[in-house]
């Protein structure tokens, strides 16, 4: 007799999964084979699921990844150096110092982890560790870096705010032979009632701390003091707050851009705040959940990641919020968007990393589901053999944009390189 849901295989690797997990499965393997998938957004392969990355230079990324480990990338050589920072749990974020705060003509990053603690080091040598900033309690689920001072802030399972102050010079950090241990001067615990997940710095002035997690509420903070942000009128009490309502559960991104708040929870929504009021401007509803949000004001449009893997592009400065744009690309949840220049990227635990044109995504004229030119011909060869053996299904409409949009975004685009 066999019991429902049951699988039965000799693989080890399938031992305590039902047929449902086992079909999931054998259909991500059979992703992560296709032509296209394997070319698409020119992956860079990490050892491990990647839980975030941040980029250091236009050549250099870090990753924080699931197999403890944070891991320096090359993008021209297309592979991760072998020099690694070893935590002794998950690594589930990175952050980099500013560009002035060097060690040695080295840029200086940061690896949150599991095991509670933050480590602080060299990108061009990870191995040794120059600082350990100790004071979580448990695992250590978001990390933030100020852009131009040498403050850090991380949020926790612990349900803590913490505020950081490196060395005002970061040579400072290499002239002990031992990891400095950096304690915090500023601890906010109490007004979240759940693990913090994500938080960010307002890109204008680094001024003001947002931060938000399991509790589905959004807080924010003075940056320098961690003092809670004072605010007026009706929607709040004294104090700058979004409370659990529009979000319904976990929120596990947060972007503030242009005096824009965006936020990617759970509940399959993707959420435009007006900070001013606390009042949601926009809501995109999704089919699951949304794990990442990216919004890129210059061209109109906000970029989401969800659960299953696709990225979305959406229309959202005409008043007419809609999906323009589909990609196709990783074969796990993408876990974080981040923009440089005139590309964005993405990150998935399908342990790549990929790059994506701005101007060639938005602008593309071939329809909903993004496909470069040089991939063009691969996907038509792939689709005539799979209506050869009749398993070709049709999906999608087409949503080229409009002669008006085009010019428009060859207007604006000029102003991604001054971001």
């Amino acid at each position: 007799m066999s019991i429902p849901g049951a699988n039965v295989s000799s693989d080890r690797r399938n031992f305590f999964m039902s047929s449902a997990q086992l079909e999931a499965l054998e259909k991500k393997e059979a992703l992560e084979q296709d032509p296209i998938r394997q070319k698409l957004g020119s992956p860079l392969r990490a050892p491990a699921r990647i839980l975030g990355f941040e980029l250091c230079d236009d050549n250099t990324t870090v990753f924080a990844l699931a197999n403890y480990q944070a891991r320096v990338a090359d993008f021209k050589a297309g592979e991760c150096k072998k020099a690694v920072v070893k935590h002794t749990g998950p690594v589930t974020a990175v952050a980099v110092m500013p560009e002035s705060y060097k060690v040695a003509g080295s840029r200086i990053a940061l690896s949150a982890s599991w095991d509670t603690t933050v480590k602080v080091w060299s990108v061009n040598n990870p191995q040794r560790t120059l600082a350990v900033l100790s004071g979580h309690s448990d695992f250590v689920k978001c990390l933030v870096a100020h852009p131009t001072l040498p403050l850090v802030y991380t949020g926790s399972s612990d349900k803590a705010i913490m505020f950081w102050r490196l060395p005002q010079s970061a040579e400072e950090l290499s002239e002990s032979g031992e990891p400095m241990v950096i304690k915090p001067f500023k601890t906010v615990k109490g007004q979240h009632t759940g693990q913090i997940y994500t938080m960010c710095l307002d890109r204008e002035t680094a001024g003001v701390l947002f931060s938000a997690g399991s509790d589905a509420s959004i807080r924010a903070w003075n940056a320098m003091d961690g003092s809670p942000l004072p605010a007026d009128g009706a929607a709040f009490d004294g104090e700058w707050v979004i409370p659990r309502g529009q979000h319904r559960t976990n929120i596990s991104d947060i972007k503030c851009i242009e005096g824009g708040l965006w936020t990617a929870s759970a509940d399959k929504t993707a959420i435009s705040w007006d900070i001013e009021t606390g009042k949601a401007d926009l809501v995109l509803e999704h089919s699951t959940t949304v794990t990442a949000v990216l919004p890129i004001p210059q061209v109109g449009v906000v970029v989401t990641g969800v659960r299953d893997g696709v990225i979305y592009v959406w229309r959202v400065n005409d008043g007419s919020p809609r999906i323009i744009r589909e990609i196709h690309a990783h074969t796990d949840d993408v876990t974080c968007l981040r923009i440089a220049g005139r590309c964005f990227y993405s990150s998935s635990l399908d342990e790549t990393l990929r790059v994506w044109g701005i101007e060639d995504v938005v602008g593309f004229p071939g329809g909903l589901e993004y496909m470069p030119a040089e991939l063009a011909a691969l996907k038509a060869e792939t689709v005539e053999k799979s209506i050869t053996n009749g398993t070709e299904k049709l999906s999608g409409t087409a949503s080229a944009l409009t002669e008006e949009e085009e010019r428009e975004l060859a207007e604006l685009m000029s102003d991604i390189d001054d971001m």
